[in-house]
């Protein structure tokens, strides 16, 4: 939603693109990053319920508090509020899919619950920037109703919300308490989880950086609309939504990782490549679907990451794969708008400046596909640390 609003709140806070880019996108996704492994322990040692009811109204005061901020400090403050709220609440998702729902399924009820997440930007694009051009609604007003909508989720998550369990069929899992060193000392030993966290990082940036940062901007250049742009970006998150479950399920049902991996890569080479030199508005609309349903091979990085590790360890591993890819976007997205700054020095920015900053792009769809080539191994859809559990049929 930020991306948005970056028009009014660059004029509101008076800010360079450096600066929006900081606001927008470092400065949430360094706590959001940096909280993500963190965030797996507490899940691990409080429980679901309490963890998901710091996070959530730490999000609603903090989205109160940015709706009357008037100056840059106090905007970052909050929203360094935000990010460290927010880092509870996928992780928190996806530990109660591991342990709620059954494995065999993993992917397709983490690319469902992707699926429910991306209702989020699908509305904060295209549809919110008509509402606030046919309604005048500011982002004040916006950012203050999703505070007071955060305060009753917080009272709902009270209300509902079990706490995280280890049962296996019939029986419960006894697990001996061990030392936060020793999960740590498993989680950076090996290397497979990493490759897996970067590749999901590299699919997944692309879509977060257009939505957040300069994917309007770099359309109006091509005689684009603001709010055909935005819908644009719509579209990319509705190829994420369709994407994520589509790719659990033909993961699941065919019990491949690998191959869904190749494939959401090959797709975000090629997405990139027509959003940056194509023009025709048809064209760059099926691009950014073919983009969002790129960046929704992530989920199938954490359907893979959860088969690394054993049951005690899978927050952590989530918190990795998501600190990895959030921490990617908190590097990239600032060095992209300094470079915006540096490449148009005090000319307004032109499309070529785009063209030239955008290789990082570029360069992050080739690594995700090389990675996807040689680099992944292949699970099967079973854990590789685990025990497996076999369902034995009696003879009638």
């Amino acid at each position: 939603m930020i991306g948005t609003y970056q028009p009014p709140l660059m004029q509101d806070l008076n800010l360079s693109s450096f600066q929006f880019s900081l606001l927008s996108t470092t400065i949430f996704f360094t706590i959001y990053g940096a909280m993500q492994i963190p965030v797996g322990l507490i899940i691990d040692h409080l429980g679901l319920k309490k963890s998901l009811i710091i996070g959530a109204m730490c999000c609603a005061l903090s989205a109160i508090g940015f709706a009357y901020s008037y100056s840059y400090p106090v905007a970052i403050f909050f929203r360094l509020a935000m990010g460290f709220g927010a880092s509870f609440g996928f992780i928190g998702l996806l530990v109660s899919v591991h342990e709620w729902m059954p494995h065999r399924h993993s992917a397709l009820f983490i690319g469902l619950s992707q699926f429910i997440g991306t209702l989020g930007p699908m509305l904060a694009a295209g549809p919110l920037e008509t509402l606030s051009h046919s309604a005048n609604v500011s982002w004040r007003t916006i950012f203050l109703c999703l505070g007071i909508f955060g305060v009753g989720l917080t009272l709902l998550i009270a209300l509902t919300v079990e706490n995280n369990r280890r049962k296996a069929g019939k029986y419960t899992i006894l697990q001996k308490p061990e030392k936060v060193s020793k999960s740590l000392q498993r989680l950076f030993s090996r290397t497979q989880p990493w490759v897996i966290a970067i590749l999901s990082a590299c699919l997944y940036f692309s879509i977060e950086y257009l939505s957040e940062n300069e994917g309007r901007a770099f359309l109006s250049l091509k005689q684009i609309s603001l709010q055909t742009a935005s819908y644009m970006i719509t579209i990319a998150w509705l190829g994420y939504a369709i994407g994520c479950p589509l790719l659990g399920y033909l993961s699941d049902r065919f019990e491949r990782r690998k191959p869904l991996l190749v494939l959401s890569a090959v797709l975000a080479v090629a997405a990139i490549l027509m959003i940056i030199y194509l023009t025709d508005k048809v064209q760059l609309q099926l691009a950014f679907f073919l983009l969002g349903v790129s960046a929704s091979g992530q989920s199938i990085g954490f359907a893979a990451m959860a088969e690394q590790f054993k049951a005690q360890d899978v927050a952590v591993g989530f918190g990795l794969n998501n600190g990895v890819i959030t921490t990617l976007s908190a590097v990239n997205a600032p060095l992209i708008g300094l470079l915006l700054d540096l490449s148009r020095g005090e000319q307004p920015i032109a499309l070529y400046d785009y063209f030239f900053v955008f290789n990082i792009l570029i360069f992050m769809a080739v690594a995700a596909l090389i990675l996807a080539l040689f680099f992944i191994k292949e699970t099967f859809c079973k854990s590789s640390t685990g025990l497996t559990i076999l369902n034995v049929k009696k003879n009638s």
